[in-house]
């Protein structure tokens, strides 16, 4: 069976409550880190802004597709060399089925093809190993006008 990984830094995170109800139960948990800036929105709840150069794809409705054209791109070698704050995180592998990640995105609000906050993108992380990997996250490219950049690397919640 093929695994895919999702990053998680905020809501989605194994101590956080919101876990339990919105995430499918992981294969297994790493820490990990992706560059970028974290920022607050209005409700309270994390985004993490990053470079669109850290991103690998955009999901589309295709999971599996989305997930093999990337690991061609991650077996390239294309690591991009990112430079500022590396946001932790935890690293989730789960089964590659389409029905793993459809809890999460409807949690993040997310359907391929809809502008909303978070999108589902493939972006570059840094496993607990210091290894680049790819791994699914929901981020944008800029956040909303009235979100708060915060200082922290680490969401506690």
């Amino acid at each position: 069976m093929s695994s895919q990984f999702l990053f998680a830094y905020g809501t989605l995170k194994s101590d956080q409550p919101e876990h339990a109800q919105h995430c499918t139960p992981p294969i297994s948990v790493t820490p990990a880190q992706a560059p970028g800036t974290l920022w607050r929105l209005r409700e309270g709840y994390p985004i993490l802004e990053i470079d669109p150069a850290a991103t690998v794809l955009d999901a589309s409705k295709d999971l599996a597709a989305d997930w093999q054209n990337a690991l061609e791109l991650e077996q390239a070698g294309d690591a991009p060399n990112q430079a500022g704050k590396w946001i932790e995180g935890e690293l989730f592998e789960y089964p590659l089925d389409n029905r793993v990640l459809h809890k999460m995105d409807t949690w993040e609000n997310f359907i391929p093809g809809v502008k909303s906050p978070y999108q589902r993108r493939v972006i570059w992380v840094k496993d607990h190993t210091g290894a680049d990997r790819i791994a699914w996250a929901y981020v944008c490219y800029s956040p909303p006008n009235w979100a708060t950049m915060l200082q922290e690397t680490s969401w506690k919640g």
